[in-house]
């Protein structure tokens, strides 16, 4: 599934959700795509921001609270415990 970004000839934006790009040519080109809020079926997509994966992997999430007051807790106060 695929998301777009789209915008009618009036200037109503929405988003749609299609099987593949070819799924919005093929609906826009039979005109079966409508803004949903005045219908009009001229419709076009937006800018779409590519997702990009990075080389450098996604950072560890902060270890939890011991829950006990300390073992890492912020001067021995734990907010958690």
């Amino acid at each position: 599934m695929i998301v777009f970004d789209l915008q009618c000839s009036k200037g109503h934006t929405f988003e749609e959700w299609f099987k593949s790009s070819d799924e919005y040519a093929e609906l826009t080109a039979k005109g079966e795509l409508a803004c949903p809020t005045c219908g009009d079926t001229t419709v076009t997509k937006g800018l779409q921001a590519p997702n990009v994966k990075g080389s450098t992997p996604d950072p560890e999430p902060a270890p939890a609270s011991c829950g006990t007051g300390g073992g890492g807790c912020a001067g021995g106060m734990c907010p958690f415990g």
